[in-house]
């Protein structure tokens, strides 16, 4: 099983390289220009022989010595060049490759990560993949470097190439070690990282909340926990690089210790010449900082393909279908806009939420869905929305399955306004236009923004509708933040409204006046309202009640009042709580 994985893995990794659009371009020539220097760097210590020959006055070697040097420095710094520009390009690719795909992913599949690993995904994993392949390329030039400095001190030196070769075996066992430790302790580093990324992410936007309930002290606590643990991952990698570093060196001490002491030997005994022992020992440089780049290349490998696995599970997912069988023109000319649901079930993982729903919502009527927490409502409007699909059942318009209408043009036709009113960052004009694809001007905001009982607070900003609204809307109040969203909905001017406790953000006299204005926006629209005030749903063309996941009653106020107990007492309730609120 677990062989399986590592293929699957490894599978993972490859796909994503070629299914990102790299700048191949840029690689291959900073290839090229990496594999020129190397080249030319080969030549060096043959020409370094013949100076140390004795022809050091000799100025032609010389002159070829610095104009070798000088082409392969330029070299290796255009091949530098490539790699500093193809790092960000690459990185930039993959991010929008997973950006779209983040983007258009069900909402099902949301459910599975948390927010701040998915931010982890885009940020940190996306820099691994570049990494590795340009230590791939610089794999490949320094085997090319390491191949070639044998054949070279082969044909200089049988014996002395020869005696070099049993340290390869000590090579590949100390890199491979050191690799392995390495990895393991730079992912942990990872983890504890992307744990540290998390929980601030999670912590800053929620500050009014943490002082609000006296928890600093907790929070501070909590987060010196997750950095000890932080510091206790850094200090493993540490120990690591500790024994790594010595049995690095050790390769380069052996090679070269190879080289003095044999080919000391062989100097006595006349079979080699110091300058050719001085050539061996600038050659030896080569293979040893080429083991160092396999060691750093199976660290960036092994880390590659962990965040590679990671991004694509994510690039794998079935992305949102927005062209269907037909569009909405076309349905509402056929099948007018009644919508209905028939045997709808749905579940949320192995935890059940509706069973066997029934009922139609007409066409340019109100309708209002009530019952008590947790009973089904707020995934009721997910489904008419089309964010989740039903377990089973289906919902149609007229008699045309929603599922088979374009997704985009269906959820354009819909207006949403929930409670928690939730605006980016951006100016106020920003996010009252937010998803409109025409020019929409000021007269027309301001008309909307009028409607919501926005604009007087609007006017009094300095910027008007140019404010920043902040992080999340933070830079407004949260009935400022209701009356924005409100105006969206009213400026979209959709066929139909939903809104999700649309209103319980507000104070009474806002309140009053926006349930004034979704009055006039309501007329000839077919608007859905899940509340829990009973006093805004009682002028409905229909309630339904549900409970526990199932419907419970349909009918309208008086109706219900008079034949449904659960109803009867949510309102006796209602009636109970306006009491008191009377006399205070």
């Amino acid at each position: 099983m677990q062989e399986s994985k590592n293929q699957h893995s490894w599978r993972e990794f490859f796909k994503l390289i070629f299914k990102s659009k790299l700048p191949w371009h840029l690689y291959i020539a900073g290839f090229v220009a990496a594999i020129l220097s190397t080249t030319l760097s080969l030549g060096l210590p043959l020409v370094m022989q013949q100076i140390m020959a004795g022809k050091i006055f000799d100025s032609e070697i010389v002159k070829k010595y610095i104009l070798l040097s000088s082409i392969a420095i330029s070299l290796a710094a255009v091949s530098a060049f490539f790699v500093s520009i193809t790092g960000p390009v690459t990185k930039r690719n993959i991010q929008r490759t997973l950006w779209d795909k983040l983007i258009r992913m069900p909402m099902r599949q949301y459910k599975k990560q948390p927010s701040q690993q998915l931010i982890s995904r885009v940020t940190q994993d996306t820099s691994f993949i570049d990494q590795v392949i340009d230590y791939f390329k610089m794999l490949v030039v320094s085997s090319y470097g390491m191949i070639g400095s044998f054949v070279i001190m082969y044909n200089m030196n049988v014996k002395l190439t020869l005696a070099l070769l049993p340290v390869i075996p000590y090579i590949l066992i100390v890199t491979a070690v050191v690799g392995h430790f390495t990895q393991k302790t730079q992912h942990g580093v990872q983890e504890q990282f992307a744990g540290i990324t998390a929980f601030f992410a999670e912590r800053l936007p929620r500050v009014r909340l943490i002082k609000s309930f006296g928890k600093e002290q907790k929070e501070i606590d909590d987060a010196n926990y997750i950095l000890r643990e932080q510091y206790k991952a850094e200090k493993k990698r540490a120990y690591v690089d500790l024994f790594a570093e010595p049995l690095m060196q050790s390769v380069q001490a052996i090679i070269q210790g190879t080289v003095l002491l044999y080919g000391a030997y062989l100097v006595s005994k006349g079979e080699m010449k110091v300058s050719q022992v001085i050539s061996f020992f600038m050659y030896v440089a080569f293979i040893h900082n080429s083991v160092l780049k396999y060691g750093l290349f199976w660290q960036m490998l092994k880390q590659a393909k962990g965040a590679s696995e990671k991004i694509s599970s994510i690039l794998d997912t079935n992305s949102e279908e927005m062209k269907k069988q037909v569009s909405m023109e076309e349905v509402q000319k056929k099948a007018g806009g009644d919508l209905r649901l028939e045997n709808v079930s749905f579940s949320y993982e192995d935890k059940n939420i509706l069973s066997n729903i029934n009922f139609t919502i007409p066409e340019g009527k109100f309708t209002a869905i009530v019952g008590p927490s947790g009973g089904g409502k707020s995934t009721i409007l997910n489904l008419l929305e089309r964010f989740y699909d039903p377990n089973v059942g289906r919902i149609l318009m007229g008699n045309q399955p929603v599922d088979e209408i374009h997704l985009d043009e269906w959820r354009k036709s819909i207006s949403y306004v929930s409670q928690s009113s939730p605006l980016l960052s951006g100016t106020i004009r920003d996010n009252i236009t937010y998803g409109i694809d025409r020019e929409v001007s000021d007269e027309e905001v301001r008309i909307a923004a009028e409607m919501a009982d926005a604009l007087e607070f609007i006017d009094e900003f300095p910027e008007g509708l140019d404010t920043e609204v902040g992080e999340f809307g933070s830079q407004l109040s949260g009935g400022q933040r209701q009356r924005i969203a409100i105006a969206r909905a009213f400026i979209k001017d959709t066929r139909y409204l939903i809104l999700d406790e649309a209103t319980a953000s507000l104070d009474a006299r806002s309140e009053n006046e926006v349930e004034n204005s979704l009055k006039d926006i309501m007329v000839g629209r077919t608007t859905i309202m899940v509340a829990h005030d009973l006093n805004a749903v009682k002028h409905a063309d229909q309630i339904i009640v549900i409970d526990s996941g199932k419907v419970n009653g349909i009918g309208n106020h008086e109706e219900l009042f008079a034949n449904n107990p659960l109803y009867r007492r949510l309102a006796e309730i209602q009636q109970e709580k306006d009491s008191r609120l009377a006399i205070l």
